[in-house]
Order: structure tokens, then sequence, then C-alpha cells
């Protein structure tokens, strides 16, 4: 007889940075070290308070979670302080946290700070694109910066890591939540390839500044990854950016 499935099965809930200036304006922002604007401070407590908790909204449980992994960014981090800020510190002070240089933001290069019609402009203007086939990250990368060749290579780097641990906690059949904090594109790449799917394409995915999302796996097995289409909630909007 099959042994009875009688826990989640592991979990990778994922969330964007709140809101700076730059993603507020809708900025490219890789290595520039912004902080988290007023708002976007307000926004990540109030996710963090409904989020995590001991009670039946909360979607994980403080003693559920195996490992945070924030890119080393100052945004990213700021964010997972106030995720954390609502649990009591006899368990928050137990949750690991890796600052994971595989998970900083896309590399945008010499379009560091600009907007998406700026660059498409400048591009266009140099002859690297033509108005019929306009720039397109995923395709074309960044001048001096990234290409999808070299994010993929770091997001399945990134993936692995989870994976094993994943393994040992459905071997030992026991709870295993992973947050990960990091940006709005390398987030996207990381949904995308933890399906299996090429980014050298628009993936067709929207994550706002701190938004939230899962996967997991179906049918308990490691080797069927899927996005977790349910358990969604939401935190008031009370202010509206551009937000690449």
């Amino acid at each position: 007889m099959p042994t009875e499935h009688k826990f989640k099965d592991p979990r990778v809930i994922f969330v964007r940075h709140g809101q700076t200036e730059w993603s507020k304006s809708g900025q490219h922002t890789s290595v520039t070290d912004l902080d988290l604007t007023a708002f976007g401070e307000m926004q990540m407590r109030k996710t963090g308070e409904c989020l995590i908790g001991p009670s039946a909204t909360n979607m994980i449980r403080p003693q559920n979670i195996t490992k945070i992994f924030s890119s080393p960014r100052r945004r990213a981090k700021h964010t997972t302080e106030l995720l954390l800020e609502s649990v009591p510190s006899e368990i928050r002070d137990k949750i690991p946290i890796e600052y994971d240089d595989d998970i900083r933001e896309w590399d945008y290069g010499k379009y560091e700070g600009k907007k998406p019609a700026e660059i498409r402009q400048s591009r266009l203007e140099r002859g690297l694109d033509t108005s019929d086939r306009p720039w397109l990250i995923w395709r074309d990368g960044c001048e001096d910066g990234e290409n999808y060749r070299q994010v993929t290579e770091r997001v399945d780097r990134f993936i692995n890591k989870v994976k094993s641990i994943h393994t040992k906690a459905l071997e030992d059949c026991v709870p295993s939540d992973i947050i990960v904090v990091a940006h709005g594109h390398i987030l996207r790449c990381l949904v995308a390839r933890w399906v299996e799917r090429e980014i050298d394409h628009d993936p067709k995915l929207m994550l706002d500044a701190g938004g939230v999302g899962v996967l997991s796996y179906q049918h308990h097995n490691i080797h069927e990854p899927a996005i977790y289409l349910s358990g969604a909630f939401t935190v008031p909007v009370e202010e509206q950016g551009a937000d690449i």
C-alpha cells in the first residue's frame, strides 16, 4: 500500500522586493543599490503580516520555513527584514538567511537607470534594431550587461540548490517552505526555468513590486516542478507606479 501523503509539498514562495523610486518610475535597476520608498516599507510590512504567521489565513507557518534566499541588494535585504518583522524573535532568529548572488537582478549594463522606451529609441537610432523588430531583453540582452544564456546559467544553478533541499524534505516527509526575495526580471526567469522554459523570448509573466508567487511540484515528485496557481492573497494597493 502506498504511504498516505500527510504534509504539504515543498514550496518556493518568491517575493519581489517592495517599491523603490526606480520601480515606481519604470527605470531598470540592477546594480544601483536603492532602498525601499516609505510606501515600499509599508507594503512589505503588511505583506509579511499576511504571508507568515500561525493563522489559517496565513500562507506560511514560520516553523515550516527551511531557508530564506535573498538577493544581496539593499532593497531585497530590507524587504526580507520587513517580511519577518511580525514573526516572534524566538522563531525568527532560527530561520537561516542566505544572500545569494545567483538571484541578483539581470545585469542591465548600459541600460541601468533607463526606461524601456529610452532603450528602444537609442538602439533604433544607432541601427541596432528596426522599427518592426524592437529591442527585447529576453532575446537581445543588454549592452555591457547580461544575455539570456548567462542568466539561465545562474538561475539553473540556484534551482538545483533549492531542489537539493526539497529532495531531502520529501525523503524525510517534512514540510519545507523556501522564501526567495529578489527582483522583477530575475524572478520571472526563475519561474520560467522552474518549468524548463527557455528565456530567449518573453515568458509573458507579470510581477509587480511586492508581488508574491508560489512554485512547487506535481504528484509529490521532485522531477515534476510546477507553478502553483492557488493560495493567493491580497494586500491593499495604495499607490501605483510603472513597475517593470
